[in-house]
């Protein structure tokens, strides 16, 4: 992932993500969608609307296991 700081405070990430036909239906439908110059606009807009309850997390992707003790949060 490449990243870039302006002189406005603006940060600029550009990330590459798969998309996998039933489980992102509504993101693949959504890029299919988007006028030209509008993606990123859109993909900011999901990403701040998105439920928490829709998020999944793999655990392959990390060879660190969250540690909830660290949340400061009496389960």
């Amino acid at each position: 992932m490449a990243n870039e700081l302006r002189a406005n405070g603006n940060l600029v990430i550009t990330v590459r993500i798969t998309l996998q036909p039933r489980r992102d239906d509504d993101l693949i439908e959504l890029v299919a969608k988007a006028p030209k110059g509008a993606l990123a606009g859109l993909i900011r807009e999901a990403m701040r609307n998105g439920s928490a309850s829709k998020v999944t997390y793999e655990t392959e992707w990390t060879n660190n296991p969250l540690e909830m003790g660290g949340l400061g949060i009496e389960l």
